[in-house]
């Protein structure tokens, strides 16, 4: 039984299968401190950990189905206008420090964070949209395990 748990915890490294990562967005104002929430529940085996990360970013996309463009485009066109563009680049936030999570226990952590400089408000509109993404992750040996990204209105 012993030498399948340590597989199992190999291939958990290898997939980023050892937990699972949520991340909260508490309140949705763009001004002043935002207060963001990570959980992770730890499956069977313990995992070490460098640190527990935050990636924030916004994202502004343009899609144009080809029956809206101009006559004049509509008629070279293959496709519609789809456009993204980073409007807030990638920044990382540490939200705690490198330490070891046992199996079978959910772990929670909370940060503040400020958005500094240009901060677009999330909107949607008929052919373009603007929207915050956040991505949680533990860093560690192997594949990370993390939310993945996850869309949040922010006002």
């Amino acid at each position: 039984m012993g030498f399948f748990n340590k597989i199992k915890g190999a291939v958990s490294k290898l997939t980023g299968g050892g937990a699972k990562v949520t991340v909260a967005v508490n309140g949705n104002e763009l001004k002043g401190n935002l207060n963001i929430t990570v959980n992770a529940e730890i499956k069977d085996n313990p995992i070490d950990i460098k640190k527990v990360y935050l990636w924030v970013k916004s994202v502004e996309k343009i899609d144009i189905p080809k029956n809206s463009l101009p006559q004049k485009m509509r008629e070279s066109a293959a496709f519609g206008l789809n456009l993204s563009n980073d409007r807030f680049p990638k920044k990382e936030f540490v939200v705690a420090e490198a330490q070891t999570l046992e199996g079978k226990q959910s772990y929670t952590w909370s940060i503040d964070i400020k958005l500094d400089g240009d901060v677009v408000p999330s909107y949607n509109g008929q052919f373009a949209n603007h929207e915050w993404l956040f991505y949680a992750g533990l860093d560690a040996k192997g594949n990370d395990p993390d939310s993945g990204w996850q869309k949040f209105d922010l006002l």
